[in-house]
């Protein structure tokens, strides 16, 4: 009896890999990896990421603005041959269009009534563009000159050697061809004829064939075809039966594309990552400091302070995060210093001052940008509650009774005894409060309330991006892709680090 031998799956297939990244994420080794590589390297070498590319990230030009990703390719319309007109489909409005034919200049008709409206061709399934077209059957790219001595230059003669080109009802197989404006050409056809320029084309052009003879121009229809191709603009068009390029291909200069004023996306995602450490890590300080202030005040004291302190606590965390934020944003404009009369930047004898770039201190250093404020608001009460609940807990210990009976002044108690019970609970907080801390920064930039632009935010890059979400869709989707990965991977840290610290600090809401 022949026995099965059991085939292993490879080390790259799909369920190996996702159970491997199962155990990984478990570790919390990818949350770490993500965390260092995506917020605290980034952070770190954006200015080296700029000078070694030659990027700015607040500065683009107009030639590079909306460039793909770099793997994706042009799309060009490019001739296609060996169609039969006969076999062409006639859509309108998305409904086939019984018994339609095409007529020699391709106008489409139906019971001998030209179609009008939006019309859509397929042949054998795809999706095809007709348009008119000067043609020279047999002539050479070459053997194109002006007859006015340079006043016409055509730029795009479409040289092809698989037809796509028909005369009459009958295919062209090699030749030149000049397309008509309606294609992205520069031919004009008039009951009168074809005009380039403004000028007849048998009087503006001398076309001739591989034997050097003068080719007649006629007039005749292109089928065309939506193809992708790697390339830049001049080597597609150099290319024979390529009529125009749509859309541009990626470039490996931009690796993730570039926004509509020619910025690069990576870079602005690098510097982005900066923004969004240096406000998360504001916000938590000035919301720990306030929030502790606060609770040692409501814990050590007691009595009605503590009661009302709370009660107020309560009071405020009913009202919405987002609108707290939004309001103090309003209200204060773009920063405290300005408001206080004062302006930070390191002086330029400093030279061990850490250089954070032309697009950080304005805004985000130590001028502490409205946005960190607004959020810093959100977030204190929860450090005042989590801290006057460890106080409280560890001063109806044992050994807190005890150090009270050995006449130990109070403050001794506080601040000595529980001081790593106190930071365990603040980190605690801090770390589970970072990923809902970048998400809301990038949500108020996104809506304009944050981060001013140009500075690189990740917010600020969806907000940019939202109108072109359909054709130009890496610019949003990349920044939102950041936020959301880095946030939850800030999550998991944030939950992997509660774990690990809870058992030194078991009060409720943290353990």
């Amino acid at each position: 009896m022949a026995s099965s031998i059991h085939k292993t799956k490879p080390w790259h297939s799909q369920s190996k890999l996702a159970a491997a990244f199962s155990v990984l994420w478990r570790l919390k080794l990818v949350p770490v990896f993500i965390v260092v590589f995506v917020l605290i390297l980034s952070a770190i070498f954006a200015n080296f990421w700029s000078n070694w590319r030659g990027l700015d990230p607040e500065v683009g030009t107009l030639q590079d603005r909306l460039v793909p990703p770099a793997w994706v390719k042009a799309t060009v319309q490019s001739l296609k041959g060996g169609v039969d007109l006969n076999d062409i489909e006639v859509f309108k409005n998305d409904e086939l269009v019984e018994g339609a034919t095409l007529a020699h200049q391709g106008t489409p008709f139906a019971d001998g009534e030209p179609i009008v409206g939006i019309v859509e061709y397929r042949s054998g399934g795809d999706i095809i563009t007709i348009g008119r077209s000067l043609v020279y059957p047999g002539a050479l790219e070459e053997g194109v000159t002006s007859k006015l001595a340079g006043l016409v230059v055509v730029e795009n003669p479409v040289s092809f050697d698989n037809g796509g080109l028909y005369v009459d009802g009958e295919e062209v197989p090699a030749g030149v061809a000049f397309m008509g404006t309606d294609n992205g050409g520069e031919v004009t056809f008039t009951p009168l004829g074809a005009n380039l320029q403004g000028r007849q084309a048998r009087d503006a052009l001398e076309v001739r064939d591989t034997e050097g003879n003068l080719v007649a121009p006629v007039v005749g229809i292109a089928i065309m075809e939506n193809i992708h191709v790697d390339g830049t603009d001049d080597e597609i068009l150099a290319l024979p039966n390529h009529v125009r390029q749509l859309t541009p291909g990626g470039s490996t200069k931009y690796w993730l594309g570039t926004d509509k004023l020619g910025r690069g996306i990576l870079t602005r995602l690098i510097h982005g990552a900066r923004t969004s450490l240096l406000v998360a890590l504001i916000v938590v300080l000035l919301a720990g400091v306030a929030g502790t202030a606060v609770g040692l005040l409501a814990g050590y004291v007691g009595g009605w302070i503590d009661g009302s302190i709370m009660r107020l606590m309560d009071i405020y965390l009913l009202i919405l995060a987002i609108l707290l934020a939004l309001i103090f944003i309003q209200y204060f404009g773009s920063s405290l210093w300005p408001l206080l009369g004062l302006s930070f930047r390191p002086p330029a004898e400093l030279s061990w001052w850490p250089d954070l770039g032309p697009s950080v201190w304005p805004h985000i250093g130590f001028g502490l940008p409205k946005v960190a404020m607004g959020i810093a608001l959100v977030f204190w009460p929860l450090y005042a509650r989590q801290v006057r609940g460890v106080l409280l807990s560890i001063r109806n210990r044992d050994f807190a009774r005890g150090i009270r009976a050995t006449d130990a002044s109070q403050p001794g108690i506080t601040f000595m005894q529980i001081f790593s019970k106190l930071l365990s609970a603040f980190v605690i907080v801090a770390a589970l409060q970072l990923g809902t801390i970048i998400l809301l920064e990038a949500f108020l930039s996104y809506l304009g309330r944050g981060i001013p632009s140009p500075i690189p935010d990740w917010g600020v890059m969806m907000a940019g991006g939202r109108e072109l979400i359909v054709a130009n869709w890496w610019i949003s989707t990349f920044p939102a892709l950041t936020i959301l990965v880095a946030s939850l991977s800030l999550f998991s840290f944030g939950q992997w680090t509660r774990n690990k610290l809870a058992s030194k600090v078991k009060v409720g809401g943290i353990s």
